[in-house]
């Protein structure tokens, strides 16, 4: 979940917490870093912070942010063998501490980290919440799916980090990318039903 839906982020969590209560099955969050890594970003960009205590902070700020969605309301979790109830808060603070094999640049935001995460689960997808649609083409368009390769090729960045391409081609993921102000359509994607979104593969 991305740090620009924070003003709607408990509602959106409280939509799917139900859906998934319903359904019994159970989904993990994995926070953004939201206006905390913005204060890390303004600081590194002065020259304030090296790239190392920059990265490690902003990772952290992806805490900071799940704690507030968290609200002392949902489990929050800090490995991947704790994971309980049917909506969980991921933090991967130490989950990256004991792999520490992304770069340390800010080319890695949540994006990556999130799919580093899921590849670590197993998982071969996964959805990132955000504040659009999707990509959108030259002319304004939603691009409803589009290959990683020519995300590369072409330097596409769109709503996502800079890392997130070559880490999705590498292990061979994908990624729907879907507006949460719209929770409707992120069950969609987890039913696998069409929905506006963007899908990278």
């Amino acid at each position: 979940m991305g740090g620009s839906l924070i003003e709607i982020g408990r509602d959106i969590i409280q939509v799917l917490r139900v859906y998934a209560e319903k359904k019994d099955i159970t989904i993990l969050l994995i926070p953004g870093g939201g206006p905390f890594a913005e204060v890390v970003r303004t600081l590194s960009e002065d020259g304030s912070l090296t790239e190392e205590a920059a990265h490690w902070m902003a990772v952290f700020a992806m805490h900071q942010y799940g704690l507030f969605l968290a609200n002392d309301e949902l489990p929050v979790v800090e490995s991947l063998d704790g994971i309980e109830g049917h909506l969980c808060i991921i933090q991967p603070y130490q989950i990256l501490k004991a792999d520490d094999c992304l770069p340390h640049t800010w080319d890695v935001t949540s994006d990556t980290i999130a799919a580093f995460v899921a590849n670590k689960l197993g998982e071969d997808t996964f959805i990132k919440l955000t504040d659009v649609d999707g990509l959108l083409d030259e002319g304004g368009r939603l691009i409803e799916e589009m290959r990683v390769e020519e995300m590369i090729e072409k330097g596409i960045r769109g709503c996502v980090d800079a890392a997130l391409p070559d880490f999705l081609m590498q292990h061979n993921m994908s990624c729907i990318i879907i507006n949460g102000k719209f929770p409707d359509r992120v069950i969609d994607a987890i039913e696998g039903k069409e929905t506006r979104c963007t899908k990278l593969f």
